[in-house]
């Protein structure tokens, strides 16, 4: 997954400090190889502000993970999916590895690497996270499997019921045969009660032809692939959230998906429950850079 610039410590110090919690923020990571793209919420385990449980089937991925974590982490080799077993399809870039085989139409578009070149395929058992003892109250999912997200989701309702937010990939043009794609993602958690909330990041790339590299790759990217997508529990039923809730996506949505006008939101909430001192927006809103805050605010302050 794809991230910008590391956002400020300033409004987490400053929630840490004002709101009361029981315990960390809780992530849960399925398909958490370390050897892609830092985790979204890099930034949040850093500060020490959740506890990570990660589910990692590839040897030299689960090994790397084993070997950096740090104590606000737990790794498990599990491949999670319906609790059935599977054949894991692994491919010349270990970023493709999936449970699905490929499209053979992919192929028309320029993705930089022949990925479809199947290098093994392991049989394995799949776990279920409702099946998962000990896992708690989880706030956050975060899954990227190629295409496994929908069957993942599928067999976590209970998790889902305490979470507040999903961070997943979503596929727009088929890369692999038998994937749900964006769609059925989208069914599984809207009938959860989660909304999509905002987009992380995209995948676009060209078009092969004969003529191909005549363009300028960077600005000729035309068609979208996939992309890292935040769900959220709907917003709009803020009122029968849990207490805990409320306050985790404080978290969540200032610290790992930058959502600061969710994060006002929530605290108003927080306010008329009681939870925190009435002016705690304005402390709030006082951590915050310039370029975030609007010309009138800043003329009154």
């Amino acid at each position: 997954m794809t991230l910008g610039a590391e956002p400020s410590s300033a409004p987490f110090a400053m929630l840490r400090k004002e709101l009361t919690f029981d315990r960390l923020t809780r992530v849960i990571d399925v398909g958490a190889n370390p050897l892609l793209d830092a985790a979204p919420y890099a930034h949040l385990l850093r500060l020490g502000g959740c506890h990570v449980v990660g589910f990692e089937p590839q040897e030299d991925a689960y090994s790397a993970l084993i070997r950096d974590k740090g104590p606000n982490e737990s790794y498990y080799p599990n491949a999670v999916g319906d609790g059935s077993e599977q054949m894991l399809h692994l491919y010349a870039s270990p970023g493709f590895a999936s449970i699905f085989p490929p499209h053979p139409a992919s192929n028309i578009l320029a993705l930089g690497v022949n990925w479809q070149e199947l290098t093994g395929k392991i049989p394995f058992k799949t776990v279920r996270l409702d099946d998962l003892a000990g896992i708690g109250d989880v706030d956050l999912i975060k899954i990227d499997i190629q295409g496994g997200e929908a069957l993942v989701l599928e067999n976590a309702v209970s998790v889902l019921s305490k979470a507040v937010a999903v961070i997943t990939e979503q596929r727009y043009y088929r890369l692999y045969d038998g994937e749900p794609m964006a769609a059925g993602v989208d069914k599984v958690l809207v009938e959860q009660g989660f909304v999509v909330h905002k987009f992380l990041s995209s995948n676009q790339f060209q078009f092969n032809s004969t003529r191909r590299k005549m363009l300028t790759a960077m600005a000729t990217k035309d068609q979208v692939i996939d992309g890292d997508v935040v769900f959220i529990r709907d917003p709009a039923q803020i009122a029968g959230w849990t207490d805990p809730q409320v306050l985790h996506m404080c978290i969540l949505a200032a610290t790992v998906f930058s959502s600061h006008s969710l994060v006002l939101y929530c605290l108003d909430e927080v306010v008329r429950r009681r939870l925190a001192r009435r002016n705690i927006l304005d402390s709030y809103l006082a951590t915050l850079p310039d370029e975030l805050l609007s010309k009138k605010y800043k003329e009154g302050k």
